[in-house]
């Protein structure tokens, strides 16, 4: 039998063996750059974890938060960078994050800068665009002889014409929630403008309580416009119960005058139905007020201050990249050299630049940060919607 001092060293060795295991992993760990995604489409994020994989750095570990839940208070304690869309529950954090390089931002077009900025500076980096945009059937446009509205006025005289020529002047696939909000936000920035749109959503976002009956009369004069739309059949009136393939069959169908959608939507669409629909952005009520888009940004944020973090955005923003992520997420590119993957991203990009105000987050961005309770004010919406 081994003797206690026999047994004391094999105890100490094993201990100091343990210890060095230990920091040599807690070395490693705290080298390692830890990426997380929260929220992000399948495509998007798929796209990005392939142009990080060609950087062949040394430690890169992926994380896929829980998007039915709030993002996590600490999650800037446990990762490195996380990829999201921008949001007010993002924006409530920026003091706990890390800056993002102010060079960076020199590639973007001053509009889409600022759509993170925050004081003097900025947290997290515009990567990507989607947008909630107007597409018109250019054969019944041309049939018609129409011009593209440029006003609110004349979107009404537009949708006037389309009807006794096709069945549904205009149409939204509103059953999803992220079409519904997309709509609601889109006419809600037509009619107040970029700023007023901020106060009105702000209003709402402050008044989220579910139990209560009333949503504030910010938002009702909004959904009140959208009611007269459907009561004058210009939006066909079960908008907010029609679905993605409800869609598709009535563009084969040719039952549709006009649409509005999302531009990653538009490309889960067959092609041989949606080439036919010119894409455009909401038209303005007054024109005399600052604009923007309704267009969620996908973002990137440094929780820590790493070297590999910064060089993975930069190789991000850089325009082959950009041109690369947009043609495999279907989103636009925010960088101002960067080639789209096609017109409409392109278009998007331009829209968001021109605009002063920039691209805007919509309702659901800035007013719930949990699945299920955006789920309620979608429902909350509908209800009125549909009274």
């Amino acid at each position: 039998m081994l003797k206690r001092r026999t047994w004391i060293l094999i105890a100490a060795g094993a201990a100091v063996l343990l210890a060095l295991v230990l920091a040599v992993a807690a070395r490693v760990n705290s080298k390692t750059i830890k990426v997380a995604f929260y929220g992000v489409d399948q495509r998007a994020q798929s796209a990005i974890q392939l142009e990080i994989d060609e950087m062949s750095l040394p430690r890169v570990r992926y994380y896929v938060l829980d998007a039915k839940a709030p993002l996590p208070k600490n999650v800037h304690k446990k990762y490195t960078m996380l990829f999201a869309n921008n949001s007010f529950d993002l924006n409530s954090r920026a003091q706990k994050l890390v800056p993002a390089n102010e060079s960076l931002f020199e590639l973007l077009p001053t509009s889409i800068r600022k759509a993170t900025a925050y004081g003097n500076g900025h947290y997290a980096l515009p990567l990507l665009l989607d947008h909630f945009e107007i597409a018109y059937y250019q054969i019944s446009e041309s049939k018609l002889g129409l011009s593209r509205p440029k006003s609110y006025g004349e979107l009404l005289r537009y949708l006037e014409a389309l009807k006794g020529n096709v069945e549904m002047p205009l149409v939204c696939a509103g059953a999803e929630d992220k079409d519904l909000f997309g709509f609601v936000s889109a006419m809600a920035q037509l009619l107040y403008g970029a700023e007023g749109y901020k106060k009105a959503v702000a209003v709402l976002r402050e008044s989220s309580n579910l139990n209560k009956a009333n949503l504030p009369e910010e938002i009702t004069r909004v959904l009140d416009e959208i009611k007269a739309l459907q009561q004058k059949e210009l939006l066909f009136p079960k908008w907010t119960r029609t679905s993605k393939k409800d869609i598709d069959y009535f563009m084969q169908e040719r039952k549709i005058g006009a649409v509005a959608m999302l531009l990653s939507q538009r490309r889960d669409i067959e092609y041989n139905l949606v080439k036919y629909y010119d894409s455009d952005c909401f038209p303005r009520y007054d024109a005399s007020i600052e604009r923007g888009i309704v267009a969620p940004q996908l973002v990137a944020v440094l929780l820590k201050n790493k070297k590999d973090s910064s060089l993975i955005l930069g190789h991000l923003v850089s325009s082959d990249v950009q041109a690369a992520l947009s043609n495999q997420s279907f989103l636009a590119p925010v960088a101002s050299r960067a080639e789209a993957y096609d017109r409409q991203a392109d278009d998007v990009r331009f829209w968001a630049a021109s605009c002063a105000a920039g691209p805007l987050n919509s309702i659901e961005q800035e007013c719930e940060s949990a699945e299920e309770r955006r789920h309620l004010l979608a429902q909350k919406i509908r209800a009125y919607l549909e009274y």
